[in-house]
C-alpha cells in the first residue's frame, strides 16, 4: 500500500508490469492510462479497474438512436482516455509486443536502443539521458517526464495496480472469516479482500489513482520552455588599474546595429578563453566536431569561434549565449581569460568582410592539404595516397590539433594522430600495384619510395625524411617506454621549442610536403602507374 501510494512521485513510475502467474504464490499485473480530469468520480467510485491490459487499441464504436452509427476511435473509447502502454496479443501467432505511447516519443524526440529496447532523449549538451527502461513484462519512465507531458495534455494519469496472493501452505481448518475492506480517498480507491480459494486462504489487494496535471506552462516545452535560464557573466576587459570588466552573454541585454541596449556592450564585442577549452570536444569526436572556426555538438547546437588566433579561442559574446546551452556556457565560464588581443584576421575577414579565406595555423592548414591530397588523386588515378581510416579511427583527422598545453599527454596524443595520418595509412596496396612487387618485408616507406623513383618524384629525399622522423618521434616519445636516453633524445628534438612549437613546425612541413603530392597528381601518367 505505502509503494503505491508514493507511485508518481520518486524518479522513476512504474507503467506496466505483469509478475508471476495464477501458479505462483503471488502475482501482481499494473497499468496505467491517461484520462480526462472529468472522468475522476466515475473512476473513482469503483473499485475495479477501468481499463484492462492490452485495451486502447484503435477500434470503432457503434452507437443505435434513431440511426446506427458507427465511428473510428483511435484508442477504442470514446471517454478520451488513452494509453501509455500498449500491448498486443501478437494475433495468436507471434509473441505480443509491450508498445511504448508513440506520441510521448515524439513529443520528447526520444531514440530507441535496438540492443536494449530502451528509449533516451538527447540533452542539449549533447549527453544521453534514459527515459523509458522497456521489457517483455515491465516498462517504467522517469516521472518528471510523464509529469511534463501530462501538462502539456492537460490529462490525469492513472495508475492501476492489482496484487494476488496464495497461501497454499496455511490450512483453514480453524474459523476463517472472509472479509473485504474497501476505501476511497480524494484521489484513489481500492480493495483489499481476504478469501479462501480451493481450500487455501487467499488475499486481493486491487487499487487505483491519479495524478493531476500542472499548468500547461511546466510542460518547459516550446514556447512553454522556462524563462529562468541563466545567463553567464563573461570577461570582456579591463579597467585602468587591471580590474577584469564582465557583462552577461544575455543576448536580449546587448547593443546591436539597430540602437538595441545603446549603454550595453556589443553583440560582437570578442570574449577570450584558454585554448584547452577545447580539449573536451578534441576527446570525444563520437559527440563534437571541431573544424576550422566552429564547434558542434551531434545537430543540438553550433558555435562559431575563432580558434586561428594561436593561444587562445575568441568567440562573440552574443553568440555565447544564443548558440550554447546553459551547461555548456557554464564550462566555458572556467575558461574565461581578459582579452588577448584582436580576433585573427581569418576570423575578421570571414565574419565582417565576407571574405572566402583559408586558416593561417598550421593544424588547419594540415587538414585542409591532406584532404585537397586525397580528393585530387582519387580524381586523378582513381586512388588516394592514403586509405580511409577503419571505422575506429573515423574523425582522427578533425583530432589532429596543435598541442593545448605544454603536457606529455597532449604532445603524445598529436604525435601518434600524425604518424598514423602520414605512415600508418599510407596506400600499401595502390602503391604497390604501381611500383611491382619489392624486397621480401618490405615495409610503407620502402614502397613509397621506390614510387618517388619511378614517377620522378623531385623531392622524394626530403619527405622521406620527414616521414621517418614522424615515425621515429612516436616511436620514442609515443608508442613504446622510454629509454636512458630520453631525455636527451627529446631535448635534441626540440632544440629550444616547446612541444607545441616543434608540432606546429611538423604541421608546416607535413602541409607544404603534401601540397607537393597534389601537384605531384598531374605529373605522373597512367604509363607510369601501369
Amino acid at each position: 500500500m505505502d509503494d503505491f501510494r508514493r507511485a508518481g512521485a520518486e524518479p522513476w513510475t512504474v507503467l506496466y508490469d505483469f509478475e508471476g502467474s495464477a501458479a505462483k504464490p503471488i502475482s501482481t499485473v499494473s497499468y496505467s492510462v491517461l484520462a480526462p480530469p472529468g472522468l475522476r468520480p466515475e473512476f473513482l467510485d469503483d473499485d475495479s479497474w477501468d481499463v484492462r491490459v492490452g485495451h486502447g487499441l484503435p477500434g470503432t464504436i457503434t452507437t443505435f438512436g434513431q440511426t446506427r452509427t458507427t465511428s473510428y476511435v483511435q484508442f477504442g473509447n470514446d471517454e478520451g482516455w488513452e494509453p501509455l502502454v500498449i500491448v498486443t496479443d501478437g494475433a495468436g501467432t507471434r509473441d505480443g509486443q509491450v508498445l511504448l505511447n508513440q506520441e510521448f516519443r515524439l513529443v520528447f524526440n526520444l531514440f530507441e536502443d535496438k540492443d536494449s529496447g530502451n528509449y533516451f532523449s538527447v540533452a542539449d549538451d549533447g549527453s544521453e539521458v534514459l527515459v523509458a527502461e522497456m521489457s517483455r513484462h515491465k516498462v517504467r519512465v522517469r516521472s518528471s517526464y510523464l509529469a511534463r507531458f501530462r501538462a502539456l495534455k492537460q490529462l490525469d494519469l492513472w495508475l492501476y495496480t492489482e496484487t494476488h496472493s496464495h497461501f497454499r501452505d496455511v490450512s483453514t481448518n480453524y474459523d476463517f472469516e472472509p472479509f473485504n475492506t474497501r476505501w476511497k480517498d480524494t484521489d484513489s480507491s481500492g480493495l483489499n479482500h481476504v478469501g479462501v480459494r480451493l481450500g487455501y486462504p487467499t488475499a486481493l489487494f486491487r487499487a487505483k489513482k491519479f495524478l493531476g496535471p500542472a499548468p500547461i506552462e511546466y510542460c518547459n516545452l516550446w514556447e512553454y520552455e522556462a524563462k529562468n535560464e541563466r545567463y553567464e557573466d563573461f570577461i570582456i576587459g579591463e579597467d585602468e588599474v587591471g580590474q577584469t570588466i564582465r557583462f552577461t552573454c544575455e543576448e536580449d541585454k546587448l547593443a546591436n546595429y539597430y540602437g538595441k541596449n545603446p549603454e550595453a556592450p556589443h553583440y560582437l564585442t570578442p570574449v577570450f578563453f584558454r585554448s584547452d577549452v577545447l580539449q573536451k570536444y578534441y576527446g570525444n569526436p563520437e559527440l563534437y566536431t571541431v573544424t576550422d572556426g566552429s564547434i558542434s555538438c551531434k545537430g543540438r547546437w553550433h558555435l562559431r569561434m575563432d580558434n586561428d588566433h594561436g593561444d587562445h579561442v575568441a568567440v562573440f559574446l552574443g553568440d555565447l549565449g544564443r548558440d550554447l546551452p546553459e551547461s555548456e556556457r557554464q564550462y566555458w565560464r572556467g575558461f574565461n581569460v581578459a582579452p588577448a588581443g584582436s580576433m585573427s584576421s581569418t576570423y575578421v575577414r570571414r565574419s565582417f568582410l565576407g571574405q572566402w579565406v583559408d586558416a593561417e595555423q598550421p593544424d588547419h592548414q594540415f587538414k585542409r592539404a591532406y584532404r585537397d591530397v586525397q580528393s585530387r588523386w582519387l580524381h586523378d588515378h582513381g586512388w588516394q595516397p592514403h586509405r580511409k581510416p577503419h571505422k575506429i579511427d573515423q574523425g582522427i583527422l578533425e583530432r589532429l590539433h596543435v598541442p593545448l598545453n605544454e603536457t606529455q599527454t597532449e604532445f603524445e596524443d598529436q604525435l601518434l594522430i600524425l604518424a598514423k595520418l602520414l605512415v600508418d595509412f599510407l596506400n600499401d596496396k595502390a602503391i604497390g600495384r604501381v611500383v611491382g612487387k619489392g624486397p621480401d618485408n618490405e615495409r610503407s616507406l620502402g614502397k613509397l619510395q621506390r614510387f618517388f623513383e619511378k614517377v620522378g618524384y623531385d623531392h622524394a629525399g626530403e619527405d622521406l625524411a620527414l616521414l621517418k622522423d614522424v615515425q621515429e618521434l612516436r616511436s620514442r616519445v609515443a608508442a613504446h617506454t622510454k629509454g636512458s636516453d630520453y631525455d636527451k633524445y627529446i631535448a635534441g628534438k626540440l632544440a629550444g621549442k616547446s612541444k607545441k612549437e616543434l608540432i606546429r613546425d611538423l604541421h608546416s612541413k607535413s602541409t607544404l610536403m603534401l601540397d607537393r603530392w597534389t601537384q605531384l597528381s598531374g605529373t605522373f601518367t597512367a604509363n607510369q602507374e601501369a
